[in-house]
């Protein structure tokens, strides 16, 4: 494996994905009941939180992945705009988990804290999402680009016209 071959943008994306693979499976909710026989104190790791957990550790891993096989040249990307794609992707992964901690569920429940799962997991999201971010720079694409919708339709309708046969 050539490492030569990796951008910083990659290393971004790579270290985030695995900050976020770590974080997902440690604590992300502590719930004290403060020696209350009524319940026990107990954890929740990402994979208790779907839309908020599960779905951001999916999206970033995944991008980190792809860098990884596009990096190495086991993947060709095509015609497909990838830096788009990642950008978006680790968006909306980092937006997810921001929301999580701004409020986490179980609201009205004393003794409720935030572990260190989810901070992990967002520090994680959120340089994948900046190496992303660097990513798609590199590549040409302009911040400005993405508020015109016929600029990003058109991103993808020149990947269908370039694999039509």
């Amino acid at each position: 494996m050539d490492l030569s071959k990796f951008k910083t943008s990659d290393w971004l994306k790579i270290g985030g994905a695995v900050a976020v693979l770590i974080g997902y499976f440690l604590d992300w909710t502590n719930i004290d009941c403060g020696g209350s026989s009524i319940c026990d104190s107990y954890n929740l790791s990402g994979s208790d939180f779907f839309f908020r957990g599960t779905l951001p550790w999916l999206l970033v891993v995944i991008v980190g992945i792809l860098t990884v096989l596009m990096a190495m040249g086991t993947m060709k990307p095509g015609s497909l705009p990838w830096p788009m794609i990642f950008l978006a992707a680790t968006a909306l992964a980092t937006l997810l988990v921001l929301i999580y901690l701004i409020h986490p569920s179980y609201s009205g429940v004393t003794g409720l804290g935030r572990g260190i799962g989810a901070y992990l997991t967002f520090i994680g999201a959120a340089v994948a999402f900046f190496g992303s971010l660097t990513g798609f720079k590199e590549s040409g694409g302009e911040l400005a680009d993405l508020k015109d919708m016929n600029k990003i339709k058109g991103a993808f309708k020149s990947a269908d016209s370039d694999s039509a046969p």
